[in-house]
């Protein structure tokens, strides 16, 4: 999945109610100590290393974004369990709705705290790692087994800084070494109405058209499209729509500033040299217009979208993290029709298109973003040991699946948890007041495999959100490491360029989908053309273009 698809990631806490870790342990271990581990990984320390939990811990905690708030740590089981059970507290700092606000206080006060969650290569980051303010921790990946036995070794020169030296932990990173590849993003429909309509084909966009409006006339009530949230003007709907026209073309394409990668030159070239990119936004509008689709899509909220897919008002979506909504929906739904709920299906096309070359999805080893910590932190080794253990098979299972002894006792022969008698019969509402997977400081994809040999234990406990995540997995075909860190310094000439253009994106994709007529569309898609060329548009894809071909050195 890639930098540029964000959103997708940044509701993880929400995906990680259903689904899985990973792990290889021994067959009959219990699950805290599991036997005859078969994963890549030693969870044994060196003989110097410090093992977390023996001593008391507790480390200041700020994730740089406007919408991370505190989670009350301690109120939910798994960090209850933490405290109890591992001697560790963490004191949350929200960053009250302005993370850029708020993080430029932390450094005008020189008041940081121990760690940070933040995108890779932004400004933050590079504003704290040239000015001193971070500790490096190369050592601690040499003492520390686990986060270095599961980081590629091109993944690991890939996150040093220009100084040589690693100041960052990876959050949510795949490898080479794991054949199960996630992502919580594609198309979902309604079963129930889906199945009174009478199962119609559903593969192209005109396909979907046409169902769209059947559903429309059957249930006036019901939203025949569920978009989800929009972010920096472009909902997940649009970008999915824009893959759709096959080729090879993913959703990292659309970011604050579209750009077109030209694999066999490795440019970036202007967006608007794909005749797809305008299509997928004639679609859009066309849906809009005809009201076939979420029509507060740029205004409504997180639990607005949770809410209409919990009590099946949505007939399709096409949105971020349904393994995530579609999990609790489902669970819900479930519980009170067998026959309710969401059912994933292969993503639609064009129907120009080659359908075996619609994969809208990326992978990469980097992760989504990354964990520092600061030179505030007291004890930085302790707190690496935290990370390197919560990355782990036995701390990836607890982020999924909760503390042992809650709703398992023993694992099977992959690290995978073997349901307890409780989690037989929990009932969804008790299960969700337990808050698993709320608490979400880490994730290596040691996640994905638990998840998968989780699946496999018993077919009728098949957790939806994972099959769902390893089904859209399966569309990741381009390694998106070689489009890393391609944000522009914003005092550059390119960055303030950059700057501009973005704003000129956001303002426009809107107005391309609220035209009122096919005049005005055309009038807006010609003058945002115009006026991203005339703002230096190419500078700024020349720059990305630099970017892009180190990358591809530094990956060989």
């Amino acid at each position: 999945m890639s930098t540029r698809t964000k959103w997708s990631m940044l509701l993880a806490g929400v995906l990680l109610f259903g689904t899985a870790l990973t792990a290889c342990s021994g067959k009959g271990g219990t699950a805290e100590t599991p036997s005859n581990s078969t994963a890549p990984v030693n969870d044994k320390g060196g003989a110097e290393a410090a093992k977390f939990g023996e001593q008391p811990l507790e480390f200041s905690f700020y994730s740089n974004y406007d919408f991370a708030s505190p989670i009350g740590y301690g109120n939910d089981a798994t960090t209850k369990w933490l405290k109890e059970n591992k001697k560790l507290n963490i004191v949350e700092i929200g960053s009250n709705g302005n993370a850029k606000q708020k993080f430029g206080a932390m450094v005008a006060a020189d008041d940081l705290t121990d760690v940070m969650m933040l995108d890779r290569g932004s400004t933050e980051y590079a504003t704290m790692q040239k000015n001193g303010m971070l500790v490096p921790l190369d050592d601690y990946y040499k003492k520390y087994p686990v986060l270095q036995k599961l980081i590629d070794p091109q993944t690991y020169n890939m996150l040093k800084a220009g100084d040589g030296h690693i100041y960052v932990i990876p959050n949510w990173f795949d490898s080479s070494q794991n054949p199960y590849k996630y992502s919580n993003t594609g198309w979902t429909v309604n079963r129930k109405i889906y199945a009174e309509l009478g199962k119609p084909e559903l593969k192209t966009f005109d396909d979907l058209y046409t169902y769209l409006k059947q559903v429309k006339a059957k249930h006036p009530d019901i939203i025949p499209l569920e978009t989800g949230m929009t972010l920096s003007g472009v909902n997940m709907l649009f970008k999915l729509i824009y893959a759709g026209y096959g080729g090879n073309r993913t959703i990292w394409n659309i970011g604050d500033v579209p750009s077109l990668p030209n694999m066999d030159t490795h440019t970036l070239e202007p967006i608007f040299n794909d005749p797809a990119y305008k299509e997928a936004f004639q679609w859009l509008y066309k849906l809009y217009r005809e009201d076939l689709v979420t029509q507060d899509m740029f205004t409504q909220k997180l639990e607005q979208v949770q809410e209409k897919l919990n009590t099946g008002r949505a007939a399709v979506t096409g949105l971020s993290n349904i393994t995530g909504f579609g999990n609790n929906a489902n669970n819900i739904l479930q519980a009170k029709d067998p026959n309710d709920g969401y059912d994933y299906i292969p993503f639609l096309y064009d129907k120009e298109a080659d359908p075996k070359t619609v994969n809208p999805h990326t992978y990469g080893t980097l992760g989504w973003n990354v964990n520092v910590i600061t030179k505030k932190a007291k004890d930085p080794e302790q707190i690496f040991a935290f990370y390197d253990w919560w990355a782990s098979e036995e701390g990836q299972r607890i982020n999924a699946f909760g503390p042992p002894g809650l709703l398992y006792n023993k694992v099977d022969e992959h690290g995978a948890p073997i349901d307890n008698e409780k989690a037989k019969t929990i009932t969804p509402q008790e299960k969700a007041n337990l808050k698993i997977g709320l608490f979400n400081p880490e994730g290596s994809w040691l996640f994905y495999t638990i998840g998968h040999y989780k699946n496999l234990q018993d077919p009728k406990t098949v957790n939806w959100g994972n099959a769902a995540s390893e089904f859209f997995g399966g569309y990741a075909k381009l390694n998106a490491d070689q489009f890393n860190n391609m944000t522009l310094d914003p005092k550059s000439d390119a960055g303030i360029i950059e700057q501009q253009i973005k704003q000129t994106w956001y303002d426009a994709d809107a107005k391309l989908v609220f035209a009122g007529s096919d005049g005005e569309f055309e009038a807006v898609f010609n003058k945002l053309k115009d006026d991203v060329t005339k703002a230096g548009y190419d500078k700024v894809l020349a720059e990305k273009s630099k970017i892009w071909q180190a990358n591809l050195d530094a990956m060989k």
